[in-house]
């Protein structure tokens, strides 16, 4: 039996966004169109730690190729109706199910992040 060689999945924590839920959306629509243009899967999830996240994305053995933070803020309201407000955007497109399990469990800072393969 060969050897299966998982490639390591990529990780971009910087040059994310934060401000009002306002100030963010139209900007975060336009990124995440710009992703569908590009990678054949994408999916938004929230959490409050990216790092843990990462790690169980990249163990998960669902081929993500790059999990992208996008959005930072301390809101919890913010942070659940930006997920809803692209996820709704998109439904179409992305490769979210239903009660992802991510969720902004814990406090504050919470991200928004996309997964790209």
């Amino acid at each position: 039996m060969k050897n299966k060689i998982r490639k390591k999945m990529e990780l971009e924590f910087y040059e994310y966004q934060t401000g009002t839920f306002n100030d963010v959306k139209e900007s975060l629509i336009r990124s995440i169109a710009q992703y569908l243009r590009h990678y054949n899967k994408v999916k938004v999830g929230i959490t409050s730690n990216p790092l843990n996240r990462f790690s169980q994305h990249s163990n998960s053995g669902k081929g993500w190729k790059k999990m992208i933070v996008k959005y930072e803020t301390s809101s919890v309201s913010y942070i659940n109706e930006m997920e809803k407000l692209l996820i709704d955007n998109f439904s179409d497109l992305l490769q979210n199910e239903i009660g992802g399990g991510g969720g902004p469990n814990g406090k504050p800072p919470y991200y928004l992040y996309l997964l790209l393969k």
